[in-house]
């Protein structure tokens, strides 16, 4: 092989991963934190100052304005209405006022955004420059219901052939009397609705406002395919009934790994959730979701990333932002939810949490934990291999021209 055609083709590769660091480690400049932030009405609280941050992450000149959205809109209050970023900035703080008007409010669930919008720039000649981009907070505010009213979803673990896979029911009691006993019943189809099998979970009281998991097992003896859970959650004599799709054989999508960098317990935590797209087919709108829970089983943390399309049999980061601000060193289980279309690939987790490191483990699986300043990253081993790549590259080129001029 010459030596112009042995250039070339180390050109290309140095390219190429040039081109890789630049594409994994770049994210949209705006972000915000929390995703959600999740409030119990309380009466005695007619008023409440809920922060939030927004992000630069990409060391920007930016301006961003605040817009209110959604039932609640009218109950809240912005502090300010626009913020100013310079690249030397990477992160501001703000907060709103969520008034609460008892009369006014129905019990169930009230939701409202606060929605961060960065303006395009305008260039010497008047003409805006880039596309306007937005990310919001949520605001979830629960009323409770006068007797007894519960909550529920359903998550599946380990749904595979010739496996035992877990079907998990959390339930919230959002009523203001307690549940003597809640237990529920999931009943299995096909997609021609013929019913397999039907598992009862355990049972438990569930006092006003609390949380709790009914589980149950499933040893898998059926063939790949769609099938249909339906779920009756039974409490006090009252029943409520939910559905959920979900797949035996591999995973549509998967969730490889979680990698957190530089983690400082009070600041805001980058988390890079790394899923898989096993299907020959795009999946669009697919979202990661985490919560964290404290040690009265309650979620203290519920965050979301930005939607994502990934292209078929290809891997993809999905980022989202955890703010640790009032979180205590300590163990947490949390939830990873990776949903797409009407499915969901669940993770169980405990997160062990220091002033310098967040471990993420999994329960029957790996998933990576931190990596503390000063560590080895992806981006730092593509980098010393771009070096060794140019080391190699000038070597030939030496090597080239004293067996050029020997010939001679």
């Amino acid at each position: 092989m010459d030596k112009s055609r042995v250039n070339n083709v180390l050109f290309e590769i140095v390219m190429i991963i040039m081109i890789s660091i630049v594409f994994m480690s770049g994210v949209s400049a705006l972000g915000i934190t929390p995703g959600r932030t999740t409030i119990n009405f309380d009466e005695k609280n007619e008023k409440i100052v809920i922060p939030f941050s927004v992000l630069n992450n990409e060391h920007r000149k930016m301006n961003v304005i605040f817009l209110v959205q959604g039932e609640l809109n009218e109950s809240i209050t912005l502090f300010a209405n626009n913020v100013e970023f310079l690249p030397s900035e990477e992160a501001k703080s703000f907060n709103y006022e969520l008034k609460l008007k008892a009369k006014k409010l129905t019990p169930g669930l009230h939701t409202g955004e606060i929605i961060a919008l960065e303006i395009p720039q305008a260039n010497e000649e008047g003409t805006y420059v880039g596309a306007t981009v937005g990310v919001a907070t949520q605001i979830y505010l629960y009323v409770p219901y006068p007797g007894k009213y519960v909550d529920a979803e359903l998550l599946i673990f380990d749904a595979e052939q010739n496996t035992t896979a877990t079907f998990v029911v959390p339930v919230i009691n959002r009523g203001k009397v307690g549940i003597g006993e809640v237990r529920a019943i999931i009943d299995i189809y096909t997609t021609l609705n013929e019913r397999i099998v039907s598992i009862e979970t355990d049972y438990t009281s569930l006092d006003p406002g609390a949380r709790t998991e009914l589980s149950a097992k499933w040893p898998v003896d059926v063939n790949s395919g769609d099938y249909l859970a339906k779920v009756t959650v039974f409490y006090d004599g009252e029943s409520r009934t939910l559905e959920k799709v979900f797949a035996i054989g591999k995973n549509v999508l998967s969730i490889e790994s979680i990698l957190v960098n530089d983690f400082r317990l009070g600041e805001i935590a980058k988390l890079q959730i790394l899923v898989e797209n096993r299907w020959n087919q795009e999946l669009q709108n697919v979202f990661a979701n985490l919560i964290v829970y404290n040690n009265d089983n309650e979620a203290m943390a519920d965050v979301k990333s930005a939607t994502e399309n990934i292209p078929s049999l290809t891997r993809k980061e999905l980022i989202a932002y955890w703010d640790t601000v009032g979180v205590q060193e300590g163990e947490y289980d949390g939830k990873l939810i990776v949903k797409y279309n009407e499915k969901s690939s669940d993770k169980n987790l405990l997160l062990k949490i220091s002033a310098d490191s967040l471990d993420i483990t999994g329960v029957g699986y790996a998933i990576r934990g931190d990596r503390k300043s000063g560590g080895i990253t992806l981006t730092t081993v593509l980098l010393v291999l771009v070096i060794i790549l140019l080391i190699v590259n000038l070597a030939w080129f030496v090597f080239f021209r004293r067996f050029m001029k020997k010939k001679r």
